[in-house]
């Protein structure tokens, strides 16, 4: 099994104040130890900031995280099941909360297939 990296990155809108901004970031962080898994942390790695790129393409994301796991099982799991990212969905990703404008998610598997 190859190991699985996960990225997120969270747009803000005009509602979300410095406070909501600082909260969603520590709630992502804090997932690597809140997730669970058969009783075990699972999630092996998890960082995040402010986007600071100069490029054009940044699409007006504002804070990205990259979480990495043993697995695809494992980020399955994670997406599917598990209870602290869902909660973690609920608090702060959903439309209802008022704070995000926009999510992007990329998962990916280091390597290409056939080259």
């Amino acid at each position: 099994m190859n190991p699985v990296t996960h990225i997120v990155s969270f747009k803000f809108n005009a509602k979300a104040s410095a406070d909501d901004q600082a909260g969603l970031y520590r709630a992502l962080l804090n997932l690597k130890d809140a997730c669970k898994k058969d009783g075990k942390p699972y999630i092996l790695s998890a960082k995040g900031g402010r986007q600071i790129s100069k490029e054009p393409f940044h699409h007006d994301m504002q804070i990205g995280f990259i979480l990495e796991f043993a697995s695809s099982e494992d980020l399955d799991y994670y997406c599917d099941h598990d209870e602290a990212h869902q909660a973690f969905i609920k608090e702060w990703a959903v439309p209802e909360r008022g704070i995000c404008d926009g999510v992007v998610v990329l998962d990916f598997e280091e390597g290409w297939k056939g080259a």
